[in-house]
């Protein structure tokens, strides 16, 4: 069967510097133990993104790695730059929140998927706000 993720990142999380919260770096979250969830990193007003900060893409020194490769203390700074979002790693499961994201006032336009988005998988969807706050898309990875 095959395994899908979702990606978020986008202008917002890195200008407010959510991108670069200590919270990101906490062991049990980086291991995939428990869920990053914080206050501030929302992708809606009706609460806090569920992230998989283990399966996430992270920059630190130059480098792309997952957060359950990072190094910590992270070398040379660090970013978390594509937000996995917690899911059932079906189609079905992420086409649902992105559906649930809408319900609850997340203006989430349809656009063509942009292969260079993600370093691996097969970019099969992709939305973006019309802010340009906000980017997702879905990936099939196997």
């Amino acid at each position: 069967m095959a395994e899908y993720a979702l990606y978020a990142w986008g202008n917002f999380i890195h200008e407010a510097g959510l991108d670069r919260l200590e919270a990101w770096l906490d062991p049990q979250v980086l291991r995939g133990e428990r869920a990053f969830v914080h206050d501030d990193v929302c992708l809606s007003d009706e609460g806090p993104a569920e992230i998989d900060a283990s399966t996430s893409l992270f920059e630190a020194g130059g480098a792309r790695v997952l957060g359950r490769d990072l190094e910590l203390p992270p070398p040379g700074g660090w970013r978390v730059v594509r937000m996995r979002l917690v899911t059932d790693d079906t189609v079905a499961g992420a086409e649902k929140l992105v559906a649930r994201l809408d319900e609850e006032g997340t203006e989430l336009d349809p656009v063509d998927p942009d292969a260079g988005a993600l370093p691996s998988g097969e970019v099969v969807a992709a939305w973006e706000d019309p802010h340009g706050q906000w980017d997702l898309a879905l990936v099939r990875l196997t």
